[in-house]
């Protein structure tokens, strides 16, 4: 029995304000050993309350330090789904597009909230990872990920995902072009701050919901990343001489800049070579699309008056334009540099009822290099 006394516990993290939603609602599709986590959708606002839902370093080693890193890096509370799995299940298989009890699930049942989903596995002893620099598993990943963001786009819930880029085998180079995978749903994290072969998604999922869409992840003005040291294989990221490589094979990895402390994230590299081959490119995209959706869905079978040549009425046809215009412009205000929405007056919506519309969004630009000429001058 212990002596008399006062016994005070000291509560934390009260003091973390709660992030408004900005323009990104984030998920993870992970690993997790209680089986009460497995194939079920749970939402957490903090590191703190998903420790009180059972998620502990103790019980839940794998998905807590993601958490850690998350939350940590966030310097936040925000809402975050997660749907758990058996170490057993692939990542290419928590994405399939058919299996309605996976990713899919998570996402019909947030209504459409959840716009990126980190995708993180734990293997079991009996993985077969291959002999390449990647994990087999990734590229089947990238491949389901494109059918399942592709499936609901398609609904206007559109998502992009970030995969956990497990190194296999770090002294193999990185035969996986992915470039040329014409997937910018999909970007592939490479690079952790353990250094196991795994891939610090939360650090990247959190960057990305921690700003408005148009802001890159490797933002200097937003400061370094919270990690003290960061590895890609075994290897120091500085250890390795071809991380620069690596980073312009399209990974989302990480460096260092020259008279600041700390790791940045390089480009948001997306697996593609098309106007979405950088994740705040598609972030945009993917906001504007909600904007319209919900811009037009009250027009869904209403009528719109045709002249007597079987044009489209052309004061009919521009309130649509400025109605859509007005609204992306004042949703999206600072986002993008402008918008032009045009309808054709002269399709033919008497015999197919379908209203075709072109939105034009003119992105920002953005300063991934900055090329000074430094000389002397005998003059200024």
């Amino acid at each position: 029995m212990p002596f008399p006394g006062v016994s005070v516990n000291v509560d934390t993290g009260n003091l973390l304000r709660a992030l408004p939603n900005l323009d990104s609602v984030p998920a993870l599709a992970v690993t997790v050993a209680t089986e009460g986590l497995q194939g079920v959708v749970t939402t957490v606002f903090s590191l703190k309350d998903a420790e009180n839902k059972g998620i502990t370093s103790t019980s839940e080693a794998f998905l807590h330090y993601i958490l850690t890193e998350f939350y940590t890096e966030l310097g936040g509370n925000k809402k975050l789904y997660i749907m758990g799995f058996a170490d057993t299940v692939l990542m290419s298989k928590m994405l399939d597009v058919t299996d309605e009890a996976a990713v899919y699930k998570m996402i019909k049942d947030a209504n459409g909230e959840i716009t990126h989903i980190g995708v993180c596995r734990n293997p079991d002893t009996g993985d077969v990872p291959g002999d390449a620099f990647l994990n087999a598993d990734v590229a089947l990943a990238l491949t389901a990920g494109k059918s399942l963001a592709a499936n609901f786009q398609a609904k206007n819930q559109p998502v992009r995902l970030l995969i956990e880029g497990q190194v296999n085998d770090d002294e193999v180079a990185n035969s996986l072009d992915l470039s040329a995978l014409s997937n910018g749903y999909c970007g592939i994290v490479l690079g952790s701050t353990k250094a196991d072969g795994s891939a610090s998604v939360g650090l990247a999922l959190a960057r990305i919901v921690k700003y408005p869409a148009h802001v890159k992840i490797g933002d200097g003005q937003n400061g370094s990343l919270t990690a003290g040291q960061l590895y890609i294989g075994a290897d120091k990221i500085e250890d390795r001489p071809d991380v620069e490589d690596l980073h312009d094979q399209g990974f989302i990895t990480f460096h260092r800049r020259p008279g600041v402390a700390g790791y940045f994230f390089g480009v948001d590299n997306m697996c593609t070579d098309d106007d979405t081959s950088i994740l705040v490119h598609g972030n945009v995209l993917d906001k504007a699309q909600r904007i319209s959706a919900a811009t037009y869905t009250p027009y869904i079978e209403s009528n719109i008056r045709i002249n007597d040549d079987g044009t489209i009425n052309e004061t009919d046809a521009k309130q649509l334009e400025n109605q859509l215009k007005t609204q992306i412009l004042a949703n999206m205000e600072g986002q993008i540099s402008n918008v032009d929405v045009i309808i054709d007056t002269t399709q033919n919506i008497v015999d197919n009822s379908t209203l075709q519309v072109k939105v034009k969004i003119l992105p920002l630009g953005y300063l991934t290099w900055i090329e000074v000429t430094l000389g002397f001058t005998t003059s200024i």
